[in-house]
């Protein structure tokens, strides 16, 4: 994995207007708001999926499981592309054999260096495979499959996954990952091989026991994308959380569009909006 990639949102700013009409409604000035940015109905819309419980206003909390649900639903729904291309048999199901040969496509022509990657590789994605098959009839099926090209939508994929990533950066190979192997810096490189600050601060924030290391259960959260998602949303809440009450309203919500349009959770935000056609 490469080093301090951050999810850095593209310096814009909008201007927008907000205000109640004589029925007590909200209506928003969207001129000369870009394209790109949601709209301030966007976001309304996006809130009433966020509140579950339909109480004018959403936690943490709700955001993050709307996120792991709908995270399902979008990996279910880029699969369809997916399986046209590899399933070669056409009969709607992915076998070990189908996935590998897509894989040796990919790599053919590769030198020797490449090529004991890729078997390196296949031995990975054959497991992955494995746990994906919860029926184990040894294929996989539109509900199995979305799990082998995303692995943090199913528990057993993902800890695959995080054990792959754990044996490739665990260099002293004690089952723990330190600031250095995390982000696979160099010591010998001198000022280069330094972590930036805010790889410090990252790696802090995913050690959760403060030992100073990252067990496997701190690694998921970042090869999960959980941690992303949710440091982007809790950034979303400092901006939106106008009462500081913890949760966040829809005209809050609305209120911060154009803070919002200039953060992580932007991107989140647009992806979420798109899958629900707002």
């Amino acid at each position: 994995m490469m080093r301090a990639v951050s999810w850095v949102a593209a310096l814009a700013m909008f201007a927008f207007l907000v205000w109640g009409n004589e029925e007590g409604e909200i209506d928003y000035d969207d001129q000369d708001i870009e394209e790109e940015s949601l709209t301030a109905e966007q976001l309304v819309g996006l809130h009433g999926k966020f509140d579950q419980d339909g109480n004018g206003k959403v936690s943490l909390h709700e955001v993050m499981k709307f996120a792991e649900v709908v995270g399902k639903a979008i990996a279910s729904k880029d699969i369809t592309a997916i399986m046209e291309e590899i399933d070669t048999s056409k009969d709607g199901k992915l076998t070990l054999e189908e996935h590998l040969n897509d894989l040796h496509n990919q790599a053919d022509g590769g030198d020797e260096e490449e090529m004991k990657e890729l078997e390196m590789r296949k031995k990975v994605e054959s497991a992955k495979f494995t746990a994906a098959d919860v029926n184990g009839d040894q294929v996989l099926d539109h509900k199995e499959v979305p799990a082998l090209f995303y692995p943090e939508t199913h528990e057993g994929v993902l800890l695959v996954s995080v054990a792959e990533t754990m044996r490739q950066k665990d260099t002293n190979g004690d089952g723990k990952l330190t600031p250095m192997e995390f982000w696979e810096a160099d010591a010998s490189e001198g000022d280069d091989g330094e972590l930036s600050e805010e790889e410090k601060e990252d790696f802090q924030k995913l050690d959760l026991n403060g030992d100073g290391v990252l067990n496997m259960d701190e690694l998921s959260a970042w090869e999960s994308g959980r941690f992303h998602t949710e440091q982007a949303m809790k950034k979303l809440f400092e901006i939106a959380d106008q009462d500081n009450d913890m949760h966040v309203t829809a005209d809050e919500l609305a209120k911060a569009r154009e803070q919002i349009s200039i953060s992580d959770a932007q991107y989140h935000l647009i992806e979420w909006a798109e899958h629900h056609e707002l």
